[in-house]
């Protein structure tokens, strides 16, 4: 096979809608051998994790574990168990000795991108799977098994050469290809090359056959969604599952399916660096360290298959030195200290450029609508900027210690993925972030549904299934949402309190929860909440590995608090959400003490003064009329004061006179 572009041609006339019908009228032959391999890649992993258990040395471990629970240690004797059956070795069809994590990558590499894509958000979330087996799938991110080099160059000169690439060119940049490739994941790998009159460069080329692959699991998947909502419940009156599955599949597959595009994602880098380049990007100066780095694109030399961008140097955010690498140095030493130094040091830099990512997304998310959905560990960069010294040696090589430290920026790589969120949507979240922190009110959340396209708005408007979301959705927080001291979504947040409690949010807990609100309701999952998801996930999975006390909703939610107070959308649904949140449910009266809360919580979580806070908010729209409110509420308030006083005074007058 020399390239996996046979149907590139026809197929790229082709809009992602047609080409994922298509897919679903896959051969009925086809489906059984796709299931057929799916289930022979499953039953390879089942002899070795058998033997795992079997094994002596790892039911000692698990021994160890139930005693450990008995005495009241359970909860991290559980995961040293976990972390002893992932890091078990066993000999299976091949002389190679593998851990049972290192299987479970490989079954994942050979199921193609559908099943990665799962791996890829697994391997941050260190905090959920064993850590072990989230270190071991990291390889799924670019250290995947490459195909070979001779086929990549065979494929990128037959695109470009149907391109209409100048052979010279063609021939400078296959010559110049590292001479295997520097990354390599589920849709493609990616080579360094030079360009002429340009310079170095990234040549990204698709695996080959790997579009059919992607078509058979949309065309399964499809199969299965159809009979899980084929179902019926017990009574037999409706579907046993009232979620839209058949939608969500379709939604999953059509993002799979919109990478497989080069000159989509090529596309979509110029339209995000655009937004949020620190170059030129119309949305940067908004943004922590102004903009972040995004590789140009060399539009003349992309295709559906091949995609040629500028080359970025840089090292993975989840690429920190290692603490212990001090063990071989004396304690104490001059060369320990400095090396602990440096380990701290890249550690907190580290941890602000993930900030900065949040901070980024969240802009992407709630203000812009524009968003990279695919965000893991490696399409994250540190890029150091080398700054040159009089002897024209870099400044921030660590040869020299008092060398003055250049500060490092954020690259963004791989825009396959890049979602679109309608500004209803994001008005949607931004209230549901405040109402849930600031208020605690689960039933005001829960009638955001509609807003955030989750469910549809007649649904909503049924007392009946209004009621049942909310106690639903009130149970499944109080188990997801973890507050300071203890407190939980039903506990009332006392209007004293110097500032809000901000929760963290147990990922591990969310899924149970989501298993029981999905069956029950008429979820609908729109076209960018599934990898919306999973990129914030991701991304707090990332922080939470270099901070474990790190809190995504302490980002989120002043974030989503400035957007309230500001509302410059002009949208009636933050609006009446505002409203409803700095105003007593018992009188229906501006609350001061809530007025007073907001802006404390808005300044502590800000870094900004309370005066700042507020001037900002005045010279919006939205804090005009609500200054106009508070002052129409006291000078009526007033008025009456004084009319209750007068007619006191004027009674007591009558009563002196005798009148």
């Amino acid at each position: 096979m020399t390239t996996g572009s046979g149907s590139s041609s026809s197929s790229s006339t082709l809009s992602l809608e047609e080409k994922i019908e298509d897919a679903y009228e896959t051969d009925t032959s086809l489906l059984f051998s796709r299931t057929a391999e799916i289930t022979g890649v499953a039953l390879d992993l089942v002899v070795p994790f058998l033997s795992s258990v079997l094994n002596q040395s790892f039911q000692k471990d698990f021994k160890k574990g139930l005693r450990g629970e008995q005495g009241g240690g359970g909860e991290g004797q559980e995961e040293d168990v976990w972390e002893s059956f992932w890091s078990c070795t066993t000999r299976y069809k091949t002389d190679d000795c593998l851990t049972n994590a290192q299987r479970v990558v490989g079954a994942m590499e050979k199921l193609g991108p559908t099943y990665v894509k799962f791996g890829q958000a697994l391997a941050s979330r260190p905090d959920i799977i064993p850590k072990y087996l989230a270190e071991t799938l990291c390889a799924l991110q670019d250290k995947m098994e490459a195909f070979d080099t001779a086929t990549a160059k065979e494929i990128i000169e037959k695109e470009l050469r149907g391109a209409n690439v100048d052979q010279v060119r063609i021939a400078i940049l296959l010559d110049s290809l590292s001479s295997e490739p520097v990354a390599a994941a589920s849709v493609g790998q990616v080579y360094k090359g030079y360009l002429l009159d340009y310079g170095e460069v990234a040549v990204k080329v698709q695996r080959p056959g790997i579009r059919e692959i992607v078509e058979k699991d949309a065309a399964l998947l499809k199969s299965l969604a159809s009979f899980v909502e084929s179902i019926p419940s017990p009574n037999f009156k409706g579907r046993l599952v009232n979620t839209e599955v058949k939608a969500a599949v379709d939604e999953f597959m059509s993002r799979i399916f919109e990478e497989l595009d080069y000159t989509n994602e090529a596309s979509n880098a110029k339209k995000f660096a655009g937004l949020y380049s620190n170059k030129y990007g119309s949305a940067r100066k908004g943004l922590p360290g102004k903009g972040v780095v995004v590789p140009e694109i060399m539009s003349d030399y992309c295709t559906e298959n091949v995609l040629v961008m500028e080359w970025i140097s840089g090292k993975k955010l989840t690429s920190l030195g290692n603490e212990t690498d001090t063990l071989g140095v004396s304690k104490g030493t001059d060369d320990s200290t400095r090396r602990r130094r440096e380990y701290l040091r890249e550690k907190k830099e580290n941890l602000a450029l993930v900030e900065q990512a949040l901070f980024v997304t969240l802009s992407q998310l709630l203000e812009h609508g524009c968003m990279h959905a695919d965000p893991h560990g490696g399409n994250l960069l540190k890029v150091v900027p080398q700054a040159s010294s009089s002897s024209g040696s870099s400044s921030s090589g660590s040869s020299n210690p008092k060398a003055k430290h250049t500060k490092a920026t954020l690259a963004y790589l791989d825009f396959g993925l890049l979602a679109t969120i309608p500004e209803q949507v994001r008005d949607g979240l931004v209230c549901a972030v405040s109402q849930l922190v600031f208020a605690k009110d689960v039933e005001a959340v829960a009638s955001l549904f509609g807003e955030l396209d989750l469910m549809p708005q007649e649904v909503l408007n049924d007392p009946v299934e209004r009621a049942a979301l909310t106690n639903a959705l009130s149970k499944t927080l109080e188990e997801v949402l973890i507050y300071p001291g203890g407190d939980n979504i039903l506990t009332q947040q006392p209007q004293s309190a110097e500032t809000t409690e901000i929760p963290k949010l147990k990922f591990d807990k969310l899924l149970d929860g989501l298993v029981r609100l999905v069956p029950r309701f008429q979820f609908q999952l729109p076209p960018y909440f599934i990898n919306n998801a999973r990129a914030l996930g991701t991304l707090e999975g990332i922080a939470r590995s270099l901070d474990p006390n790190f809190n995504a909703f302490s980002l989120m939610y002043p974030y989503a608090l400035n957007r309230i107070l500001q509302n410059p959308t002009g949208s009636p649904v933050v609006e009446a959400t505002l409203q409803n949140m700095v105003r007593s449910k018992d009188t229906g009266k501006i609350d001061g003490e809530k007025i007073r809360r907001l802006l404390r919580d808005s300044a502590l979580f800000t870094g900004f003064s309370k005066r700042r806070v507020l001037r900002d908010i005045l010279r919006t729209k939205g804090g005009k009329q609500l200054a106009k409110e508070i002052i129409k509420q006291e000078t009526l308030g007033c008025y009456r004061q004084i009319k209750g006083f007068m007619g006191l005074y004027t009674n007591e007058l009558c009563n002196s006179l005798r009148l």
